[in-house]
């Protein structure tokens, strides 16, 4: 059983702009990680992908491990749902309106000339070899990103390996964590929108301040330009993998996609991120409010989440053998 857990000890927050970083567990790998090692990575493929170097025929037709579906109406304050690592916890707060569904979403904040609203977290005792998440979001109607000829702010983490190489500038080296988040940027677009989205990925071969991939025409691994009309609600889906090793050296194959409403936006498949998968895969994601780096909101803005769901090392949807 998949749990959340609220308890600091042996993490290290992702930050954009200084940390202070805990040791990193080096517990050997759990009887859990090495059923879904076992597993997971059977027949040498992750859907598809080349192999661990594993010789074996067997495949799995068990995944994904669990589903989890976040009902906000079931909880009596957001921390009961999710784990804080920065910004102030007043940021984010249950509110009954606007909703996308049920009677409660989740707001965030983020104060007038200020950088965070909160950095969260719903995290997997240990770990995932696989990632599907699906959120609704809707930006506040009077959003805006004025005072730049481009601004950027983060609105989700899709996939958190803790460790300092996951933000705040550090260098990536496999096996100090990574990371991938999603943005929502003004690049290309209006201050005052329909903005665009940006995603970011911490990984091996991009050292410092993470990979920016935009996702507008002709952008490499952009599959649309998606417009993010604010006081609109969206339909985000997210799907992170990790890359497999061979010989102890990471192969360029982790992935990350992403669907806006049901239609494929972003496709990439030539990540290394590890070469640990013992201690270095998939720990937390969930919704973030962070603006800017070295500037900060023009105003009190304000995001909404609704309708959080996981599929754990593997997908929603599942053909069997």
């Amino acid at each position: 059983m998949v749990t959340n857990t609220t308890d600091a000890e042996n993490r290290t927050d992702d930050t954009d702009d200084g940390r202070e970083p805990t040791a990193r567990s080096t517990d050997g790998v759990s009887r859990r990680r090495t059923l879904q090692m076992g597993g997971l990575f059977a027949g040498g493929s992750v859907l598809g992908i080349a192999g661990l170097g594993a010789d074996t025929a067997t495949a799995t037709c068990d995944r994904p491990d669990d589903i989890v579906h976040l009902e906000y109406d079931d909880y009596e304050d957001w921390d009961d749902v999710y784990r804080r690592s920065n910004g102030d916890s007043a940021n984010l707060s249950l509110v009954s309106s606007p909703t996308r569904s049920g009677e409660t979403a989740l707001q965030m904040r983020i104060r007038e000339d200020d950088h965070w609203g909160v950095s969260t977290h719903y995290d997997f005792d240990d770990g995932l070899f696989e990632l599907t998440g699906r959120v609704h979001f809707a930006l506040d109607t009077s959003w805006t990103m004025d005072g730049r000829t481009e601004a950027n702010c983060r609105l989700w983490n899709c996939a958190i390996s803790r460790g300092t190489g996951s933000a705040g500038g550090d260098d990536t080296d496999g096996t100090n964590g990574w990371s991938n988040r999603l943005y929502v940027t003004s690049r290309g677009t209006d201050p005052d929108g329909p903005f665009h989205l940006l995603s970011n990925t911490y990984h091996m071969d991009h050292p410092g301040w993470g990979d920016l991939d935009y996702l507008l025409e002709d952008e490499a691994y952009a599959l649309g330009a998606p417009e993010i009309e604010p006081g609109v609600w969206y339909e985000f889906e997210y799907y992170v993998c990790v890359n497999t090793i061979t010989d102890g050296e990471a192969n360029h194959d982790g992935i990350v996609r992403y669907w806006l409403d049901g239609e494929p936006i972003y496709d990439r498949a030539d990540f290394r991120f590890t070469t640990d998968h013992g201690d270095n895969i998939i720990d937390t994601n969930g919704p973030v409010g962070h603006y800017g780096g070295r500037y900060t909101a023009p105003r009190n803005l304000y995001a909404y989440y609704d309708d959080h769901s996981m599929a754990l090392n593997g997908t929603f949807e599942f053909d069997s053998c």
